[in-house]
C-alpha cells in the first residue's frame, strides 16, 4: 500500500471554510504559542480506512516532524459556532484564539 500525500491547509483556510473540512483531525506542529492564521496543518484520513495496527492514515508530519492531533472537523466548527454566537462579524484572529483556546483547555472562549 502506498502512503497517500496529504494536502496541507493554513489555519486560516481551516477557520474560514469549515464546512470544506473533512470529519477528521486536524493536526499541527507541536508548539501552540507559535501557531497563526497562516500555520499550515494536515487532516488526517479516516483510521476506519486502514487496519488496526496502521498509522498510515496520518499525515506524514506527525511521523516525521512530531506533528499533534488538535481538533476534529466536527469540533471546530463547534467552536465556530460558538463564536458566531457570540461576535457578529468575528475577525479570522478571534476564531484563532477561539481555536487555541478551546485545544489548549477543552473548553469554549467566552468573548
Amino acid at each position: 500500500m502506498t502512503e497517500e500525500k496529504m494536502s496541507l491547509s493554513s489555519i486560516s483556510n481551516v477557520l474560514t471554510h469549515p464546512e470544506k473540512n473533512p470529519e477528521t483531525w486536524f493536526y499541527l506542529p507541536p508548539n501552540s504559542t507559535e501557531w497563526n492564521l497562516k500555520t499550515k496543518g494536515g487532516f488526517s484520513l479516516d483510521s476506519f480506512d486502514f487496519p488496526t495496527d496502521s498509522d498510515d492514515f496520518l499525515p506524514e508530519q506527525v511521523k516525521n516532524n512530531g506533528w499533534i492531533e488538535t481538533l476534529d472537523g466536527a469540533s471546530i466548527e463547534d467552536v465556530i459556532d460558538h463564536v458566531n454566537n457570540q461576535l457578529e462579524n468575528p475577525t479570522l484572529d478571534q476564531l484563532l484564539q477561539a481555536f487555541i483556546y478551546y485545544f489548549e483547555n477543552d473548553a469554549f472562549l467566552v468573548f
